[in-house]
């Protein structure tokens, strides 16, 4: 028997690092690219939501989408193009991919 720690070191998927250091987001290339070959193999394009990192396959409140921002009609550039979504120092012209949305507030009357 392999002891899973050791048994993920074998997995392609997963990059084992040692504790407290960080490695910036990949967005899951892995999985890109396997939706990628497929639909070549295919003879198709990627469909909308096709692809999925693992972190927005996992959120249970859907707060993390994912998508291609050069199909006008996908759900991640209506995202892009809502009045709450903003970036990261976008005012000195950063101009990141990532964005997110402003949280809605229900205040009630009592609340101040």
């Amino acid at each position: 028997d392999i002891d899973p720690l050791k048994q993920m070191a074998y997995n392609p998927e997963v990059t084992l690092r040692f504790r407290g250091v960080m490695e910036k987001c990949t967005f899951c290339v892995q999985r890109i690219s396997a939706v990628k070959i497929e639909a070549k193999n295919a003879r198709r394009e990627i469909r909308d939501g096709e692809v999925m990192p693992a972190c927005a396959q996992v959120c249970p409140t859907r707060a993390i989408s994912f998508g291609d921002l050069n199909d006008e009609n996908s759900e991640v550039v209506r995202l892009h193009h809502d009045e709450r979504a903003y970036s990261m120092l976008e005012e000195i012209n950063v101009r990141p991919r990532t964005r997110y949305l402003a949280r809605l507030r229900n205040r009630g009357e009592h609340e101040g």
